[in-house]
């Protein structure tokens, strides 16, 4: 029996250590269920290892075993002061975890893309900022190149947006400001 045990316990000790280096390291947080559920745990939303930023997370609550949850099963998570929402892009990309920024009548997130520099090894991202207005299924990338007149489109007839972005100089650098300068208004 105590060599049973030893076993058991050595696998156990094994296993852990086996997550350890494949880099799934989990932090406290919480997951938002389909239905409305909210749930504390752990939560692991990012190979430390390889940098790969996963589509599916890894979920550990104290009664239950790890699950791997994606988009069919949430809406969102939350990890160390960050909202994660799973949110349809379109154009056959599906369901893609964003990290929300700025949330009221335009949410502001950012996404990651991997660029032609990623290896099984090691992956490499390109950030990508969207906006989303209150009640409209439609994202819109803010893209660097043609900037100010996107932002023409995008502010058309709130021009009292596009006049404080003139007025205060500000670049794509400062979406954060001009997102939240709208919401307040």
């Amino acid at each position: 029996m105590k060599h049973l045990f030893a076993l058991i316990l050595f696998l156990s000790i094994s296993n852990l250590n086996a997550q350890g280096t494949k880099g799934l390291d989990f932090v406290d947080g919480w997951v938002k269920t389909l239905k409305g559920d909210t749930l504390k745990g752990q939560v692991c939303y990012e190979n430390t290892k390889t940098g790969e930023r996963m589509d599916k997370i890894y979920f550990i609550d104290a009664p239950n075993p790890k699950k791997r949850m994606g988009s069919e099963k949430l809406s969102s998570f939350g990890v160390e002061n960050r909202v994660y929402d799973f949110i349809d892009i379109g154009d056959g990309f599906g369901m893609v975890v964003m990290q929300r920024l700025v949330e009221g009548d335009i949410n502001m997130y950012y996404s990651w893309f991997k660029t032609a520099e990623s290896t099984p090894q090691k992956n490499s991202y390109e950030k990508g900022i969207f906006l989303k207005k209150k009640g409209k299924e439609e994202l819109f990338e803010v893209l660097d190149r043609k900037w100010e007149k996107s932002m023409s489109g995008y502010f058309k007839g709130d021009e009292d947006i596009l006049d404080l972005i003139k007025k205060n100089n500000w670049t794509i650098n400062d979406m954060d400001k001009i997102v939240l300068a709208y919401n307040k208004k």
